[in-house]
């Protein structure tokens, strides 16, 4: 299963992605600021989770927020997530996280099987290296029984 980057090219007008949409946009001017809303949707076109159409289609429903959408709480407050992000819950990341999961979400990408993957494949890697430290103290002992102890 393979997702291209940008993982969202558009904001296509369904109702559910608008609304989706609309709560992003309140979520990053309450997170952020404005000035620290724009500066992540940069760093989420640099990541590759938005395009640059999609940045500029953010930046006009950020521009529609009224002052009390705007900075109500700090980016480093703790978020709680919801599965499966919720390990990252009251991380430095937690907010990115959330916007993560509005992209997914607008983008119609099923998060949690991406993370179910990932996880899977985290597992594979750390017994792949189990295995090898495995092989090599077995080696060793090989070793010490064929040839006998070093002095």
């Amino acid at each position: 299963m393979s997702v291209e980057k940008p993982y969202l090219e558009s904001l296509e007008q369904s109702a559910g992605r608008t609304d989706a949409t609309i709560q992003w946009a309140r979520f990053l001017g309450e997170t952020f600021g404005t000035t620290g809303a724009l500066n992540c949707l940069r760093y989420y076109e640099n990541l590759g989770w938005i395009s640059p159409l999609v940045r500029d289609q953010m930046v006009s429903y950020l521009r529609g927020l009224s002052l009390d959408e705007i900075h109500n709480k700090r980016y480093d407050e703790p978020t709680t997530l919801e599965y499966p992000l919720e390990s990252l819950s009251g991380t430095l990341f937690s907010a990115h996280a959330q916007s993560l999961e509005y992209i997914a979400e607008i983008g119609g990408v099923d998060l949690e099987e991406h993370v179910m993957i990932a996880r899977m494949a985290e597992r594979r890697v750390e017994r792949r290296i189990d295995d090898e430290r495995e092989d090599d103290e077995g080696g060793e002992m090989v070793s010490i029984i064929r040839d006998g102890p070093t002095q």
